[in-house]
């Protein structure tokens, strides 16, 4: 009896084990073409257990707006509630999907689609028959759905278990008679391929939906109040409406996914991809696979008051061997020998660092010296950005980097000086100090910030887990919202704006973005939105800021309106025509 007993509680725990494996994918999904771009998906029931979390809810947020004089109105309510009552489901998941198609007849079609759950089809369609901009309107029978074709190409279409809105954007390829007239564009056809587009979503066999895709599928194993799935097809859609015709090149951007989580914590905002490379695509970014970032580019940065960084570290072949792979190179290159060029010079003449500093934001007046066609030169005075900044880019090949700098030279944007290269007057209307040496090219804000970076006297000051979060990575980004902020504020003269940005202030701090080396199968990146308060959930956060510049907003409106009320009556006109 023991033994069986065991038997069956193993048998049990292996039945769990491979469901949990199992898929996933919400049952919506299957009517979501695999050739939607983008397909975004947001859980509504999540974001409201975390405003309840923070005592917040979206009845507390409409009573905020009802005290600050925006009583809804008793139509906008009853309205509401209906919508409550209409059989769509507000508490599983939403979606919102795009698709893209090109041809060279009819050029770029989007299609943007709203897809919610619903949880009673007649309860539906006695809610559509009510509304004004509806019941006018015939319910026509698809293929197992119903639908209604609204004004400005839009169709609604439901069934028994799902609502879905469809927007259809044509965008027709102009097109001209022999004698180069314009000709004026049939859209008879829009309609009939709307409702085509429609009926595909309503009919598609499952392994034609992107619930077959491993990868959009492995996307709801993990928890989250949110998801972005993309794919390659609105490349290869933009593909299709030119002239072009690379096969390797359709090859390469052919079944590329990208999944996307999003979710509100407390303190930040986290966002986690995974990018799942085609065979041709992960063959390259195998075979020329990069180094990490240097994290000393900011460290030695010479101020105490760093607004953000972008660090980027590559193998600049990997360029060139995606061009040879597509079988172009020879065609690039032709095009390049008329600049007595090669795409060989191009890709070695950086090393494959590139690293941007940017510190003491502010916003105050600065002179440009501008010169001028007769040869003097103009002092322009306005209220300008201004801040440190250094970017730092190593050298490769010298020889290639030298042809792209004469190049340069005779573009204006820089001269040579000796075996060197200096600012040219494109640079220096800029404000822009250029310094190239045998290692190093160095774009700065100034002379001076250049020399302190070098020298490497200063130091950064930048907290310690922000480099952690950069470290290692293939790209790393990071930006101060903080600083950004208080060095646009001061000269920010409304009072209305500094209170608003005020808010803003406090409550974000900053953001990263990190991208990791390729694994071998797949490329991960994250980002993060961290808040002021560390401990309160993020979205009640962001939620209280809305409703904070809202009130700030509405009372500018009645004190403007109040002002507008005590101003006198324009003088009549003496002389009041008879009419005789």
């Amino acid at each position: 009896m023991h033994k069986n007993l065991r038997s069956l509680l193993s048998l049990l725990a292996v039945m769990v084990i491979l469901s949990s494996c199992g898929k996933k994918s919400p049952k919506e999904a299957k009517y979501i073409p695999k050739d939607a771009t983008v397909t975004f998906v947001v859980n509504p029931k999540s974001l409201e257990d975390k405003m309840k979390k923070g005592n917040l809810s979206i009845d507390s947020f409409v009573k905020k707006v009802q005290n600050n004089g925006d009583t809804l109105k008793t139509a906008d309510k009853q309205e509401w509630e209906d919508f409550k009552n209409s059989g769509v489901s507000l508490e599983d998941n939403f979606f919102l999907f795009v698709v893209q198609k090109g041809s060279m007849q009819k050029g770029q079609t989007n299609v943007v689609n709203f897809l919610g759950t619903l949880k009673d089809e007649s309860k539906f369609e006695a809610y559509a028959k009510k509304q004004k901009k509806l019941k006018e309107k015939t319910i026509a029978k698809g293929n197992g759905y119903s639908y209604i074709i609204n004004e400005n190409n839009n169709i609604l279409a439901w069934n028994k278990e799902v609502i879905m809105v469809s927007m259809y954007q044509a965008n027709s390829r102009m097109e001209f008679d022999s004698l180069g007239n314009y000709k004026i564009v049939d859209n008879s056809s829009i309609e009939a391929d709307m409702k085509k587009e429609v009926d595909r979503y309503f009919t598609q066999k499952e392994s034609e939906s992107v619930a077959s895709l491993e990868p959009f599928n492995n996307m709801f194993k993990e928890s989250a109040d949110g998801y972005m799935f993309s794919t390659s097809a609105g490349a290869l859609a933009a593909l299709s409406a030119t002239p072009l015709n690379l096969p390797k090149l359709q090859e390469l951007l052919k079944d590329n996914y990208s999944t996307t989580t999003f979710n509100f914590e407390d303190g930040k905002i986290v966002a986690k991809g995974t990018t799942y490379a085609n065979p041709m695509l992960s063959s390259i970014l195998k075979k020329y696979a990069g180094p990490t970032v240097n994290i000393s580019a900011i460290e030695k940065f010479p101020s105490q008051n760093i607004n953000g960084a972008m660090l980027a570290s590559f193998n600049p072949e990997l360029f060139n061997g995606m061009l040879k792979e597509l079988e172009v190179s020879g065609m690039i290159d032709g095009f390049l020998s008329r600049q007595g060029l090669t795409s060989a010079d191009i890709f070695k003449a950086l090393k494959g660092e590139i690293n941007v500093v940017v510190g003491d934001f502010s916003i105050g007046q600065q002179t440009r010296a501008i010169p001028m066609p007769d040869g003097s030169i103009y002092n322009a005075t306005s209220e300008q950005p201004m801040a440190k900044m250094v970017l730092t880019a190593s050298i490769g090949d010298k020889v290639a980097f030298s042809k792209l700098m004469d190049k340069a030279v005779e573009g204006g944007a820089v001269v040579k000086d000796g075996n060197s290269y200096a600012a040219g007057p494109l640079l220096k209307i800029a404000n822009l100090y250029l310094h190239v040496d045998d290692k190093n090219f160095a774009l700065a804000s100034d002379s001076l910030t250049y020399a302190a970076y070098i020298a490497g006297t200063g130091k950064a000051n930048i907290a310690t887990d922000v480099l952690d979060k950069m470290k290692g990575k293939a790209t790393a980004a990071f930006v101060d919202i903080n600083s950004i902020l208080k060095g646009t504020m001061p000269s920010i003269k409304d009072a209305t704006s500094t209170k608003v940005l005020s808010i803003v202030n406090s409550t974000f701090k900053d953001m990263f973005l990190t991208v990791d080396n390729f694994s071998g199968s797949t490329l991960k990146s994250e980002a993060e939105l961290r808040m002021a308060d560390g401990k309160q959930n993020s979205l009640v956060s962001i939620m209280n800021m809305v409703t904070n510049i809202y009130t700030i907003v509405k009372e500018e409106q009645k004190n403007r309106m109040a002002q507008y009320n005590q101003l006198p009556a324009p003088p009549m006109d003496e002389a009041i025509p008879s009419g005789k």
